[in-house]
């Protein structure tokens, strides 16, 4: 499940180096690529996307997946997630793999990888963001086997919050999607890298590298 604030308010730290259109596009493509993971993903049986943004729905609904109506207004990424897992229980689905949206290098075997690790039953599989500090992939077995804590320091948070709930926690460090975009930092690593998704063809298109290492500010 992958929650997915309004495209228009994505990518706000970028202000600096992208225009308003680019970032509007560069965070649609990091959509598409984690969508088309998911679709190839060979663990994967459903994937549903929480938004309120139409186009990010239309994106979704194109790759596949299922579209569940966020908050309006949107209250943030953990309830979005609640929301979600909720929808996976009433399903009957027995694990669930939460996902930010901002992760342009996630291919689909790194996916695999994360629920071939989880548990059978009352476990959780953690990804940290490449600093150490955040969540990128979330796994839980029951999907609401704990209450999503994602934001600043989430990693911290989520080994508590699981530890009470009484979750084995496996930890898997994954480069790939340790990088998520948020920061002018995130963005000149993702144009350092050379990936065939579309979010990393904005980033060859628009001269990411070039225009950080010059010091470009919009």
């Amino acid at each position: 499940m992958i929650p997915v604030k309004p495209i228009d308010r994505a990518l706000g730290r970028l202000a600096p180096v992208l225009r308003p259109v680019e970032r509007r596009e560069l965070q649609a493509a990091m959509l598409a690529d984690l969508l088309d993971a998911c679709r190839d993903s060979a663990a994967i049986a459903h994937t549903f996307v929480v938004t309120s943004d139409v186009v990010a729905a239309g994106l979704s609904r194109a790759a596949g997946a299922t579209v569940l109506i966020d908050h309006i207004p949107p209250r943030g990424m953990n309830p979005a997630v609640a929301l979600g897992q909720a929808a996976a229980e009433d399903r009957l689905f027995d694990r669930a793999l939460i996902l930010t949206a901002d992760l342009p290098l996630v291919r689909a075997a790194d996916l695999d990888t994360v629920l071939a690790a989880l548990p059978a039953a009352r476990g959780a599989v953690l990804v940290p963001s490449r600093d150490g500090t955040g969540t990128n992939a979330l796994a839980l077995s029951p999907p609401f086997g704990i209450a999503t804590r994602l934001g600043p320091n989430s990693r911290t948070a989520h080994e508590t919050a699981l530890m009470a709930a009484g979750l084995v926690l496996r930890e898997v460090e994954i480069p790939s999607l340790g990088l998520d975009v948020d920061t002018p930092d995130d963005l000149a690593a993702l144009a350092l890298r050379r990936h065939d998704g579309r979010a990393a063809a904005c980033c060859v298109a628009w001269s990411v590298a070039d225009r950080l290492a010059a010091g470009v500010v919009h």
